[in-house]
């Protein structure tokens, strides 16, 4: 079994103009910020991000009356403790993988992405941002279990997957300092997948600097 991090977006959608814009967005995402479920943590564990569309995933959509047109702010937990896994289905290597996410797994993922909804609707919701609202189309004011119900529903992966091939020296990891893969020669592994936690931020950046250093790495051992 190896160990799957994903990042989940609870969509707390509201629908309004676009001003004067077309009704296709220039841009998908804009305005990201970092923020924290809980005053007493050490760092952020949310992000969130206006989309210039509604966004919503295929149980939202169902039970909410979506409209064309809008924009949505979204919230993601950043920091999750929930550990999903992979499992083989078969002995041929081409054979489909087994993945369970197994989102909100954890009480305090829950717990922030509840926190980061209702960010997400305060802002939406507020003085400044009148003028671009027509409604709120969901969640509404929902409490307690209906809210968790909304949360659970509403929640996809961020596509930030990554851990399932750490770095590391206990029993769990996959690959050593210069990224071989323990028990295979000539093997190494230069992705995401060797982090030993989800970065906070978005992936791409890391990744990047782990394809670099598996450059070097390969250029100092075949003197290229």
């Amino acid at each position: 079994m190896l160990v799957k991090t994903f990042k989940t977006i609870p969509d707390s959608t509201v629908s309004g103009s676009i001003s004067s814009r077309s009704p296709r967005a220039t841009t998908v995402l804009r305005r990201p910020y970092f923020w924290k479920s809980d005053p007493g943590i050490d760092t952020p564990d949310l992000q969130a991000c206006q989309a210039e569309f509604p966004l919503s995933s295929a149980e939202t959509a169902a039970k909410f009356e979506v409209p064309e047109f809008g924009w949505t702010w979204s919230s993601a937990v950043v920091r999750p403790k929930s550990r999903g896994h992979i499992c083989l289905t078969g002995p041929d290597p081409l054979d489909p993988v087994q993945i369970e996410a197994n989102m909100l797994f954890h009480p305090d993922d829950l717990k922030a992405a509840i926190a980061g909804v209702q960010l997400c609707r305060e802002i939406g919701n507020s003085a400044a941002l009148g003028p671009f609202v027509k409604r709120e189309v969901m969640p509404g004011n929902l409490k307690g279990a209906e809210l968790e119900r909304f949360v659970r529903d509403a929640t996809v992966s961020y596509w930030h997957q990554t851990c399932t091939a750490k770095m590391g020296q206990d029993a769990m990891s996959v690959v050593d300092g210069q990224l071989k893969v323990y028990g295979i020669e000539h093997l190494r592994i230069a992705d995401g997948s060797i982090m030993a936690r989800v970065t906070t931020g978005n992936t791409m950046a890391p990744c990047v600097i782990i394809g670099e250093r598996a450059a070097q790495i390969l250029k100092a051992q075949h003197t290229l």
